[in-house]
């Protein structure tokens, strides 16, 4: 539901950027021999790894080392919020769940979608090496199709937490009252059994399609019913039971209201990283949630989704007190694109910039993918820094955790909130 609120015989191990200890298979084939009990990460190693105590390992050391003490030799700082303690735990036993992606309707791989998570990981955790590589010059630069992936990868984050698991479409829940009718429809349609079932029937469609192709899924129910009335469904009357392609509509929304940015740590602080930091939003515009999305992926970088109405292009537009936010004396520059064919190319002069298919359908194209766009890295000073910690430990729950890099920098955040 759209939320408005907070066959080859060896396996294959994953790559170094984003290796789990189990090794999987991650290019769509069965692994009969997968295990069927997993501790499954909804925050990825390669990113605790950036949070790791003591220097990092290669993965042929942290193999060597597991196979010498049967111990898994990274390890992370971890706040238990509901014991009050604080201590030193296994990166592969940290911020995830046994179980949580198995598909048990699919009896020949359980482990499935958990491999499928891995691959778009590994993906992803290229660009964001590759990011970091950038800090220096104070800018990054993406193509097309990379950004895509970046923004799936960020959309799914959100999507694979295991809040969202029993309630995103438990059809009973309050806030799916107007989805009811439509929840109950698509499970009696699809043989879907419970609420976790279709959140993994979901996640399925996303991680198996393009950003593009779901892109264009969800243009062809703006074709249909326009923008306005997909709206007005959503908030004000119900979802019909027939309704094609939603969950391509909320990614839709995602994708087509925030604008990425990139914001880094000042010089000596660092980024926190709590159980929910994924897709976290903040602040309030005309009284609805969710000015930014939060992502952190390193004490370094977090990655924060920023709502279109907050272009610098767009103030004289706001009414004086509309808007309410920790996070409005920060500045992002929306990417600078730079269109393979040229600004005033033959390609972007047939793109009609106000129908969704067209967009659609010229993002997906070959010269859409050429393109690519400039990001400029927007350097938070100490005080900055300390308030956008402070919004994720506002939002941290009784039953939570959070992990940090130094002490020294988690201890002026805490005496800063």
């Amino acid at each position: 539901m759209t939320r408005r609120r907070k066959n080859a015989p060896r396996q294959q191990a994953r790559t170094e950027l984003a290796g789990e200890a189990q090794a999987h298979k991650t290019d769509g084939s069965p692994s009969p021999c997968a295990p069927t009990t997993q501790y499954q990460h909804f925050i990825p190693r390669f990113i605790l790894r950036r949070f790791q105590v003591g220097p990092v390992k290669s993965k042929t050391e942290r193999q060597k080392g597991f196979r010498r003490t049967g111990v898994d030799p990274e390890y992370v700082h971890y706040y238990d919020i509901a014991t009050g303690s604080l201590d030193i735990r296994p990166i592969g036993k940290v911020y995830g769940v046994q179980n949580l992606y198995q598909d048990v309707r699919n009896t020949y791989n359980i482990n499935e979608l958990e491999e499928k998570l891995a691959d778009l990981e590994r993906h992803a955790a290229s660009i964001i090496m590759d990011l970091h590589k950038a800090l220096p010059q104070g800018t990054f630069t993406l193509k097309r199709r990379p950004l895509e992936l970046l923004r799936k990868f960020l959309f799914i984050m959100h999507y694979r937490k295991v809040t969202c698991s029993n309630t995103y479409f438990q059809a009973d829940h309050p806030e799916n009252a107007r989805g009811r009718q439509w929840i109950e429809s698509f499970m009696k349609a699809k043989g879907i059994q419970s609420a976790v079932e279709f959140w993994l029937y979901v996640l399925r469609y996303y991680l198996d399609t393009s950003h593009s192709d779901i892109m264009r899924d969800a243009a062809e129910l703006i074709e249909k019913y326009g923008e306005e009335g997909l709206q007005k469904m959503m908030t004000e009357s119900h979802i019909p039971p027939d309704l094609e392609n939603h969950d391509a509509y909320t990614y839709h929304t995602h994708a087509d209201n925030y604008f990425f940015s990139i914001w880094e740590a000042a010089e000596g602080e660092e980024f926190i990283l709590t159980h929910n930091t994924f897709g976290l939003w903040e602040g309030l515009g005309g009284g609805c949630p969710g000015l930014h999305r939060i992502f952190v992926v390193s004490p370094r970088i977090a990655l924060v989704l920023r709502h279109v109405i907050l272009r610098p292009e767009m103030k004289e537009y706001i009414k004086p007190g509309s808007l309410v936010s920790s996070l409005l004396h920060v500045n992002p520059v929306p990417p600078t694109p730079i269109y393979a064919s040229g600004e005033r190319g033959a390609h972007i002069n047939h793109v009609d910039m106000q129908s969704a298919m067209s967009l659609a359908r010229y993002r997906s194209s070959q010269e859409g993918a050429d393109d690519s766009f400039v990001f400029k890295i927007t350097k938070l000073s100490r005080p900055q820094t300390l308030e956008f910690n402070s919004v994720l430990l506002v939002n941290v729950t009784k039953t939570g955790s959070l992990t940090f890099l130094s002490k020294r920098s988690m201890l002026r955040t805490v005496r800063s909130f």
